[in-house]
């Protein structure tokens, strides 16, 4: 008798998560690669600022991250002058982030090259397939 793992075949370039996954990490070089971002980072930056001034617990639930990843991105985008992160002072506990002066310029042009990133990869798609494929993964992210 054959051994079942053998019989059961796995193409890992036919699994869409992993084609989806592939296709977000080119996306998102291409939309960093000048800015010296990471995702972590590039996910916080675009968090801020329609959601500033917040807290990291509220940093982790807004960019689907962890504590330890939202930390350490935090501590980077501080030190490049994109974010300042203080101390609440009625609760202590709480950690306060906010886009610098030089973060909200930095998160002007990320918007435009994340958008621009975005139009080029559908460029490939017509107005109905740019439809469809929206709704379908609205409703995939949905129920995640």
């Amino acid at each position: 008798m054959k051994d079942q793992s053998q019989s059961l075949t796995f193409d890992l370039s036919e699994f869409l998560p992993f084609q989806m996954s592939v296709l977000s990490a080119r996306m998102f070089a291409r939309v960093m690669e000048d800015a010296g971002l990471q995702v972590p980072e590039w996910r916080i930056m675009m968090a801020l600022p329609s959601n500033q001034p917040c807290s990291s617990h509220d940093l982790c639930i807004l960019t689907a991250m962890d504590a330890a990843r939202v930390s350490r991105a935090q501590r980077r985008l501080e030190d490049l002058d994109m974010i300042s992160v203080i101390r609440d002072k009625a609760d202590r506990r709480r950690l306060v982030v906010r886009l610098s002066d030089h973060g909200t310029e930095e998160v002007s042009r990320l918007k435009s090259a994340a958008l621009a990133a975005e139009s080029r990869m559908l460029d490939a798609l017509g107005p109905e397939d740019r439809a469809q494929l929206k709704t379908a993964i609205s409703a995939l992210f949905d129920r995640i």
